[in-house]
């Protein structure tokens, strides 16, 4: 238990390194834009010459730095603040040379041209730094719950920010290394254009990524219609696909379209196409999190010191035998029984959990007790639980059968590879704190039932669902309304 405790302990340090960076870096961009109110470096065409320029009727002040004649810095007095100015070149009489800023309310100078504002330097070197420092905890944070608290909602939520923020540390550095190599301006446009199209880079950067995820689910979803037949559980994977495409044609004809019009028109359109990407990125996150949550989740070892395993039932035959489905997860239950007896722990009691269906002959508990007695259980080692009709019950219900056999047990529970997570998170929010094992599935059936899980992974949560996709809307409408065009 040692271990666990530290790992829990290091995800709560990360969390509060997390906060604290948070709050220093927003305490710092104040002081940065505060301390750098009232001036603005301008730095000009290559060519150009800062001595050239001069100031609107004389109303803001211009300096040349001594160190940089292709640098303007504009000083202004907040009593200028509301109004727009015009920088021109003196020399020139068309608008090839000009520069047009306006001073905000407080002191602080905009330049329309390139976005910058009063302290941006600063300002650009903070966010990023952020941007990567943030995305390397989330990382972290991630790995460790992936190891001690894999059942939590909030491990496979930290793994999709973590991914969509790694994506955007990556698109940083190399938005760096490319100015540093071709020697691009460095401005505010590069900041603005990193986070207005964070979500539309993360979708190009995971194309192969859901080309191939988006074809194994085809490929054994056909395979699983074949074998089983059709229904609308058994196409869910072909559903699937379907929005993975349909999703990426509607982003690169969006992206395809030349926007003209008034300037409202064109930032209404860039706050369309930035949340619709963002918010669909958001999803496909969530999956790629929820997708290795579940491999981990499935392939995990769990230690060898339990005193009751829950199985969690499922459909039966007509003649009220287990169905292959099901058989594979009590064999699962009754393997993990002989690897515990062989590492040296102790018996181990069965609790099959299901009601009896509308049409099923007998109870779920009743098939998998008569199956674990033919495979030489006693009896006296098989606790059923024969009134659940869900997995929330069946760990609810199978919990009381437990705690009036034992006061202080170590459960697990075995179901099918795909249905661990989901079982586990669900365990957990009845007060389980229980380790899981999956019975293997057939290559065909695991991708089309882990879709099935993943909606239901996403229902649980759509409140919280529901507020990110509003967050994102407010944020790229205040972006896209902010940024020059």
């Amino acid at each position: 238990m040692v271990q666990p405790r530290k790992r829990r302990g290091r995800i709560k340090l990360i969390g509060y390194i997390s906060l604290a960076l948070t709050v220093l870096v927003a305490v710092s961009l104040l002081i940065c834009t505060f301390t750098n109110t009232g001036r603005l470096e301008i730095h000009l065409k290559d060519g150009s010459r800062a001595a050239d320029y001069r100031p609107e009727n004389g109303l803001v002040e211009l300096y040349t730095d001594p160190e940089d004649e292709e640098c303007v810095i504009v000083k202004a007095k907040k009593h200028m603040s509301g109004k727009e100015y015009l920088v021109t070149c003196a020399e020139e009489t068309d608008y090839s040379h000009v520069e047009c800023i306006k001073v905000m309310p407080g002191g602080m100078i905009y330049d329309y041209i390139r976005g910058n504002f009063s302290g941006w330097k600063p300002f650009t070197v903070i966010v990023q730094v952020y941007v990567i420092l943030i995305a390397g905890l989330l990382m972290t944070s991630f790995v460790l719950r992936c190891r001690s608290e894999l059942f939590s909602y909030k491990t496979l939520f930290f793994g999709g920010i973590g991914f969509f923020l790694l994506s955007m540390a990556a698109d940083v550095l190399i938005n760096q290394l490319m100015i540093i190599n071709t020697k691009l301006e460095i401005n505010m446009m590069n900041i603005y254009s990193m986070l207005r199209s964070a979500g539309s880079n993360f979708m190009i950067l995971t194309l192969p990524i859901m080309a191939i995820f988006a074809l194994s689910l085809t490929v054994s979803n056909f395979t699983l219609i074949k074998r089983e037949g059709k229904s609308f559980v058994n196409i869910l994977g072909l559903i699937m696909t379907a929005m993975i495409v349909v999703g990426y044609v509607v982003f690169f004809i969006m992206n395809s379209f030349l926007i003209s019009g008034s300037e409202k028109e064109i930032r209404i359109f860039n706050t369309a196409v930035s949340v619709y990407s963002t918010v669909f990125v958001y999803f496909e996150d969530m999956l790629l999190s929820a997708s290795l949550c579940g491999v981990i989740a499935a392939r995990k070892k769990p230690s060898y010191d339990k005193t009751h395993i829950i199985i969690l039932g499922c459909g039966l035959a007509d003649d009220g035998t287990p169905l292959p489905l099901l058989r594979k997860r009590i064999d699962r239950a009754l393997a993990f029984s002989r690897e515990q007896k062989a590492a040296g722990g102790g018996d181990i009691k069965f609790v099959p959990s299901g009601g009896q269906g509308a049409d099923e002959v007998i109870s779920e508990a009743e098939s998998m007790k008569n199956y674990l007695i033919g495979q030489g259980i006693g009896e006296d080692m098989i606790i059923p639980e024969n009134k659940s009709t869900t997995t929330q019950e069946n760990m609810r219900f199978s919990l009381e059968k437990i705690m009036q056999d034992c006061k202080e047990p170590r459960i697990i529970f075995s179901t099918s590879g795909y249905h661990v997570l989901r079982s586990g998170m669900i365990s957990r929010s009845e007060g389980l704190d229980a380790e899981g094992i999956g019975g293997k599935t057939g290559w065909y059936f695991f991708p089309n039932a882990f879709v099935r899980e993943f909606a239901g992974l996403l229902a649980r949560k759509r409140r919280q669902h529901a507020f990110w996709i509003l967050f994102f809307i407010i944020v790229f409408a205040v972006i896209n309304f902010i940024m020059p065009i």
